[in-house]
C-alpha cells in the first residue's frame, strides 16, 4: 500500500511539474517583450493548453483553467459594459423601426419578451457551466465535455463562421447609418473606414479592445436612454408640430 501511494504521489507530482512547465512556456510565448507585435498576434491564435482537457473532472478542469496561459487583463467595468453593450445590437437601431411599422407596438413587445426569456435561460445556463467548469473554450468546450466532442467541434466552427458573417453585416449597417445623413460619399468608403479602424483596434491587444468596447458600449447605452426620452417627448406632443400621439398606434398601428 505504501509503495502504491508513493507511485501515485510521484505520478501526480510529475503531472504537476509538466503542467507548470507547459504553462510557463505558453506564458512566455504570450508575454515575451522581445517578440514583435506580428508574432505575438500570430501566437494569440494558438490553441490554449486547457482546450484538450474537456473530458476530465471538475478538479482537474479548474487546475487547468488556472494554468492555461491566459491573463485577466480586463477590469470589472470592461466586463460589465461589454455585457451590456453586447446586448444592444444593430437591429435595435436599424431593424426596430421596420418591425414597428409592420407589426405595431404589441407585436414588438411580444417578440422582445419571448426572445428575452429564451436568451435569459441560455445565458444563465452558460454562466452556471462557466462557474463550475472554468475552461478556455466556453460553450464549445462545455459541449465536448457534456455531450460529444463532435458536437463541440461543430459548435466551435458554427460560432466561428457566424462571426465571419456577422462582421460584414455590422460594417454594412454602420455604413448605412452614416449614409443616412450624407449620400455624397459612397457607402463602400464608410465600410472600408470602419474595417480599417476595426483592424487597428485589434492590434492593441485585450486591454485596447476593452477600453474601446467600454466607451462604445457607453455611447450605445446613452443613445438608447436618449431615444427613450425623445420618444416620451414626442408622444406627449413635444415634436415640431406639437401633435399629441398618446396610445394612438396601439389602436391603429
Amino acid at each position: 500500500m505504501t509503495t502504491r501511494l508513493s507511485i501515485v504521489e510521484a505520478d501526480n507530482s510529475w503531472h504537476a511539474s509538466t503542467d507548470d512547465i507547459r504553462a510557463e512556456i505558453i506564458n512566455r510565448s504570450y508575454t515575451d517583450p522581445k517578440r514583435n507585435v506580428c508574432q505575438r498576434m500570430i501566437d494569440s491564435f494558438k490553441r490554449a493548453p486547457s482546450s484538450k482537457n474537456t473530458s476530465i473532472e471538475m478538479e482537474e478542469t479548474t487546475s487547468a483553467g488556472d494554468q492555461n496561459g491566459l491573463h485577466r487583463t480586463l477590469k470589472n467595468r470592461h466586463l460589465q459594459m461589454i455585457a451590456i453593450g453586447g446586448s444592444i445590437g444593430t437591429g435595435l437601431f436599424i431593424g426596430s423601426g421596420l418591425a414597428l411599422a409592420n407589426g405595431g407596438p404589441a407585436a414588438l413587445v411580444i417578440c422582445f419578451v419571448t426572445i428575452g426569456c429564451m436568451l435569459f435561460n441560455v445565458c444563465m445556463a452558460l454562466a452556471e457551466l462557466s462557474v463550475v467548469f472554468p475552461v478556455s473554450g466556453s460553450f464549445a468546450a462545455h459541449s465536448s465535455r457534456f455531450l460529444d466532442p463532435a458536437w463541440g467541434f461543430a459548435m466551435g466552427w458554427n460560432y466561428g463562421l457566424g462571426g465571419l458573417t456577422t462582421m460584414p453585416l455590422e460594417l454594412t449597417a454602420a455604413g448605412l447609418v452614416i449614409n443616412y445623413w450624407t449620400t455624397s460619399i459612397n457607402v463602400a468608403v464608410w465600410i472600408t473606414v470602419f474595417l480599417i479602424a476595426l483592424l487597428i483596434i485589434n492590434l492593441f491587444g485585450v486591454r485596447g479592445y476593452g477600453e474601446v468596447e467600454f466607451f462604445m458600449s457607453l455611447v450605445k447605452v446613452i443613445a438608447v436612454i436618449g431615444f427613450i426620452i425623445l420618444g416620451i417627448v414626442l408622444i406627449f406632443g413635444g415634436g415640431p408640430h406639437h401633435e399629441y400621439i398618446g396610445g394612438r398606434y396601439w389602436r391603429d398601428p
